[in-house]
C-alpha cells in the first residue's frame, strides 16, 4: 500500500481513492464497508484484508444495496462470519500496523470500477463492490457465498435489477410521472389475465397484467441483463454527444464575444 495511505477511519477517503483510482468516486457507504472489512480482518487476527473480509464488511453496511441483495438471498447472513472462521481460522496474534489488501481484493476493486463504468455510473458503491466480489468467483468471499447456498449468477442478476430499480425510484422522485401503461393485448394474453383473476391469484386485470410482465422479466434474465447494459451504454453515448455539442457551442461563442469586446474598445 502507498506510504501516504494511512489506516483508520479518518483515512478512509484516501484509502478508497488509492484503491479505486482517482477518477472514481466511492460512496460513503463503500468507504464504511472498507473500514468494516479492516475491522473484520483484525477481529480474526488476520494480517491481511481478503475478499472474505470485504463480504463481511458488505453485510455490516445494512443500508447499502449490496447488503440488501445479500440479505434477500441468505437465510442467515450471520453464518458468513462462522464460515470465514471455518475456512480460514484465526491468527495467533493481533495484526500490528498497516495490513494490506490481497491480490484478490484488487481484482474485486477493478471489477467493481469496470461495472460502474459499464453502467455509466459516476460513483462506485456497495452494489458495484458486490458485483466485483461475485465476478472474482475463485475468491474466498465468493466461495463462502456459494457454500451458503447463493447462486452467483442469480446474485449478479438480483444486484443489477436492484440497481435499476433504485435508479428508477430516484428518477421518479426527481420528476413524478404516471406509472399507468395502456396497451392492447391479444385474446391469448387477455385469457391469461382473466384466468389469473378468476383463480384468485391476482385481484384485478391490471394487477394480473403487471404480474405477467414481472414473470416475463424473471424468465428472461440473460436477455434483460443485456438490455440493461445496452441502455446504460446508450445513456453514456448520449451524454458524450451532449458534452461534445456543448463544447462546440462554447467554442463558437467565445471568438464572437472577443470581437465584440475589441470593437467596443475594451
Amino acid at each position: 500500500m502507498s506510504d501516504h495511505a494511512q489506516t483508520g477511519v479518518q483515512a478512509v477517503p484516501t484509502i478508497a481513492r488509492y484503491i479505486l483510482g482517482e477518477s472514481t468516486k466511492p460512496t460513503k457507504r463503500l468507504e464504511r464497508v472498507l473500514v468494516y472489512a479492516e475491522e473484520e480482518a483484525r477481529s480474526f487476527n488476520h494480517n491481511y484484508i481478503g475478499t472474505e473480509h470485504l463480504l463481511l464488511g458488505l453485510l455490516r453496511e445494512t443500508d447499502g444495496i449490496g447488503a440488501k441483495v445479500l440479505g434477500s438471498m441468505l437465510a442467515e447472513p450471520e453464518k458468513a462470519r462462522t464460515a470465514v472462521e471455518f475456512m480460514i481460522g484465526r491468527g495467533d496474534r493481533p495484526a500490528e500496523g498497516e495490513i494490506a489488501y490481497t491480490p484478490g481484493c484488487h481484482v474485486v476493486f477493478k471489477l467493481a470500477v469496470d461495472e460502474a463504468k459499464r453502467l455509466n455510473h459516476a460513483y462506485v458503491g456497495t452494489e458495484h463492490l458486490l458485483l466485483g466480489l461475485i465476478g472474482e468467483s475463485e475468491g474466498v468471499g465468493a466461495r463462502i457465498l456459494q457454500g451458503l447456498g447463493v447462486n452467483l449468477e442469480q446474485a449478479r442478476w438480483q444486484t443489477i435489477l436492484a440497481l435499476f430499480q433504485s435508479h428508477r425510484r430516484q428518477t421518479e422522485n426527481a420528476k413524478p410521472k404516471d406509472n399507468v401503461v395502456t396497451c392492447r393485448v391479444d385474446d391469448r394474453a387477455l385469457a391469461a389475465i382473466d384466468a389469473l383473476v378468476e383463480a384468485g391469484i391476482r385481484g384485478t386485470r391490471s394487477d394480473a397484467a403487471s404480474w405477467l410482465i414481472g414473470a416475463g422479466i424473471e424468465a428472461n434474465r440473460d436477455l434483460f441483463e443485456k438490455v440493461y447494459a445496452t441502455v446504460a451504454e446508450i445513456r453514456r453515448l448520449r451524454q458524450t454527444a451532449q458534452d461534445a455539442a456543448e463544447a462546440v457551442a462554447k467554442a463558437q461563442v467565445t471568438p464572437t464575444s472577443t470581437v465584440a469586446d475589441e470593437s467596443s474598445g475594451r
